[in-house]
């Protein structure tokens, strides 16, 4: 920890811990195999700065790959990297994200089997070892981290409509680190167009709030807490640029987010920047033709031949989108190019989805969205909870009703079957 370090100790012991989020292992960014090698070096470095700085633990709050179900090879690409902390003797814990949660066992159990992380979340049976522990919840089991007198918990991602129940049950008995892959209203509102799953006064109380989900590295305070977004360690999208380049009546550059991750000490964040391959935005707008390719081409002068560049370009006349994408691919790695002819297009209006639903209309279009099996079946389920269907009064109801009813009657209603 060095010397001088003063901070709560857990277990008698000062404690240090990586949080990592949004590795999206896997990733071919652009259809370009390279890609998802980037992100795969992404992690590996950041691994080895956890490991380095002497980490007691690291945390992955979700989204460790990009599909729910990845590839032999970046499978392979996990198992390297969190062999690393393993050889070390540092345990990792995660929670599944929205890009690579499953209904059934998925790549995290294949790696909790490997003994390279501890899943955290509800399973149907009890889970012991020597970071887990189960507590039993309502007919299901909440798996949760251990380190000396520490607790770690936290469960995959979650519809709106489902993780405002499962809130209370996340609740510490004493020292405690939440892990979620949600976002928070109060982090998102202020400069970030995201939809929100909860609120802060919705968060059962702990020490410190490991979250994922939300790309951009942000921190806000909870009275004495820290909620902490550490971002993704790639870059993801063009949102998350390296730079901004503007070029309308001057030449305008902005600086985009830094990636990496959180270093903890006692509960206290520290970002760590971890180096990435350069992504830039672009945008140029011109009246004439050769304005237009002239701007183009000063922006690329001063670009690094290893960067990837998105670029959009509109003109009141007609450009030649191909020979832009040439000239792009002859001073960068990589480049995607739209051209707009000005005047042409009209940019929809965009209205808020909040002026036409109220909030239960919201969080049905909310589970109706998840790309997943059950999200019929919860929404009917949601809407007879909500229109309060009785049942028919008595010889009114078929055989195969009755039958029905007296098979539900049989089952027992769990917080796992709602899960």
């Amino acid at each position: 920890m060095g010397e001088g370090y003063e901070g709560v100790q857990v277990g008698g012991y000062l404690m240090k811990f990586a949080h990592f989020a949004d590795i999206h292992l896997g990733y071919e960014q652009y259809n370009l195999p390279w890609r998802a090698e980037d992100f795969f070096q992404s992690f590996k470095r950041a691994a080895e700065i956890a490991v380095k700085e002497g980490v007691d633990f690291a945390i992955i709050s979700g989204d460790l790959f990009h599909r729910n179900v990845p590839s032999p090879r970046t499978i392979l690409e996990a198992i390297e990297v969190l062999r690393i902390f393993k050889e070390k003797g540092i345990p990792v814990f995660a929670i599944e994200g929205n890009h690579d949660k499953s209904m059934r066992e998925s790549a995290y159990h294949l790696l909790e089997n490997l003994g390279l992380l501890n899943l955290l979340g509800f399973r149907k049976e009890r889970v012991e070892g020597d970071y887990l522990t189960s507590e039993k919840v309502e007919g299901a089991y909440l798996v949760k981290g251990v380190f000396k007198d520490l607790e770690i918990i936290g469960d995959k991602h979650r519809t709106k409509w489902q993780i405002e129940k499962i809130l209370p049950l996340l609740k510490g008995g004493g020292k405690s680190i939440l892990v979620l892959h949600q976002v928070v209203k109060e982090v998102v509102d202020i400069d970030l167009e995201m939809s929100w799953d909860i609120t802060i006064d919705q968060l059962p109380e702990a020490d410190y709030y490991a979250f994922g989900h939300v790309h951009m590295h942000r921190e806000k305070r909870i009275g004495d807490s820290f909620l902490v977004y550490p971002g993704s360690l790639e870059r993801y999208d063009s949102r998350e640029a390296s730079k901004f380049i503007i070029y309308f009546d001057r030449l305008e550059i902005r600086e985009g987010e830094e990636k990496g991750f959180c270093l903890v000490e006692n509960f206290r964040p520290r970002f760590v920047r971890v180096e990435t391959r350069d992504l830039f935005s672009i945008s140029v707008d011109a009246e004439k033709k050769e304005e237009a390719e002239m701007k183009f081409l000063e922006i690329l002068r001063n670009l690094n031949k290893s960067a990837i560049a998105v670029a959009k370009i509109a003109c009141s006349e007609n450009l030649d989108s191909k020979k832009l994408l040439e000239i792009a691919l002859g001073n960068l790695k990589h480049a995607e190019i739209s051209v707009k002819r000005k005047g042409l297009e009209e940019i929809p209006v965009i209205i808020p989805e909040r002026q036409f639903f109220n909030d239960f209309e919201l969080k049905l279009l909310e589970i109706l969205r998840e790309e997943e099996e059950h999200a019929i079946k919860t929404a009917i389920e949601m809407i007879k909870e909500h229109l309060g269907f009785e049942k028919k009064e008595k010889g009114e109801s078929t055989r195969e009703e009755v039958k029905e009813v007296r098979e539900e009657k049989r089952k027992r209603v769990t917080l796992f079957d709602f899960l």
